[in-house]
């Protein structure tokens, strides 16, 4: 069995300063300090971000199912603002899930510059249908993410911009 499910969210802050956070590292440091009862870190294992970046995420102990998994960035295109991610370790592939892709993307609200659409996306096959109810609450997982970079991308965009020097 295999699947499509995602989630969008508007922000008050263009396309291009929301993907700085959302489709760089960043996303996964803001994911730590957000929301530290899930994950303890990440370590980058191989490249810089783009296309080819490993990343092992650390899941919080006391917390159900793996410790870890690794993730694969093959897309990282900043021009469109999507970024594809492979589960290749541990996580979902533990959990019943035959693939796991992350898909994210910032996109230009029609008509308002300072405003863009995030959009977060799992694409998955399940080995063992057991594990289909772990979609919809892996997508919550992704829209809570999504809604703190959005929150850290409002705060650190007005901060910055609303700033004078005397």
């Amino acid at each position: 069995m295999e699947g499509c499910v995602s989630r969008e969210l508007e922000v008050n802050v263009s396309a291009s300063e929301t993907w700085k956070a959302y489709g760089s590292l960043l996303l996964a440091q803001i994911a730590v300090d957000a929301f530290p009862e899930t994950y303890s870190g990440f370590t980058v294992l191989e490249g810089n971000g783009h296309a080819g970046t490993i990343v092992q995420v650390f899941l919080a102990p006391g917390g159900a199912g793996p410790s870890s998994y690794k993730e694969k960035f093959l897309v990282v295109d900043d021009v469109k603002r999507v970024k594809l991610g492979e589960i290749i370790e541990g996580g979902p592939l533990e959990q019943g899930f035959k693939s796991y892709l992350t898909r994210l993307e910032a996109i230009k609200k029609k008509g308002k510059k300072d405003e863009c659409i995030m959009i977060g996306t799992i694409e998955y096959v399940l080995k063992d249908e057991s594990a289909l109810p772990l979609v919809s609450s892996n997508l919550e997982g992704l829209y809570n993410i999504m809604k703190a970079v959005a929150d850290y991308v409002t705060n650190h965009h007005h901060h910055h911009t609303t700033t004078t020097s005397d």
